[in-house]
């Protein structure tokens, strides 16, 4: 069994996922490497900082529903019972946060198919919103908007959602994730 709490980084090859990945990994974290390609997820583990926790790649290209099944499955085989403390979305943003192709509805089934584990940990999601998504009215914003409906759905089973902006990403992601909160001890997951 792994002693290290798992979380994983969606888009984790660009420059601040890559950020966030390295953070965590150098926080303790085994960090699944959300990558389209494989030589981008070698680069990555290779970079895992000494005395680290774990980076293990893993292929996912979030527009592609079987990689992301594939991946669900993957970090399930793992984590077993302790669950995912964390699952950072990151992909579709480019190093200065503009949205590429990726739309919500990706990022969605993402969310979707990690709830599962992160509901056994009580983990967190954090979404990497674009510039300016803090000050942007409620519902203004897409991201914004999913990120208050999954913290309204997600949390009678005590998964926090947080909407954060790119530049802050690798740092407050590590601070979002180990923040501590009370635990739920009853309830089943969805």
């Amino acid at each position: 069994m792994c002693e290290f709490p798992h979380v994983v980084v969606t888009g984790a090859s660009s420059s601040a996922g890559r950020a966030v990945t390295l953070c965590l990994a150098a926080s303790g974290y085994h960090v699944y490497a959300g990558v389209r390609a494989h030589a981008d997820g070698i680069a990555l583990h290779q970079h895992t900082p000494p005395g680290a926790g774990v980076i293990t790649p893993l292929l996912l290209d979030v527009s592609r529903p079987a990689q992301v099944m594939a991946a669900a499955r993957a970090v399930t085989a793992h984590a077993g019972l302790a669950g995912l403390d964390g699952l950072v979305n990151h992909a579709g943003l480019d190093g200065i946060g503009q949205r590429r192709e990726v739309d919500v509805t990706a990022e969605l089934a993402v969310t979707r198919a990690f709830v599962p584990l992160l509901c056994q940990a009580q983990g967190r999601i954090v979404m990497i919103g674009p510039p300016g998504v803090r000050s942007t009215p409620p519902f203004a914003s897409p991201p914004a908007a999913m990120c208050a409906t999954l913290r309204r759905e997600l949390s009678p089973w005590n998964i926090d959602v947080v909407l954060i902006e790119p530049e802050m990403a690798a740092g407050a992601v590590a601070r979002t994730l180990t923040a501590l909160r009370p635990r739920v001890t009853e309830g089943s997951c969805p």
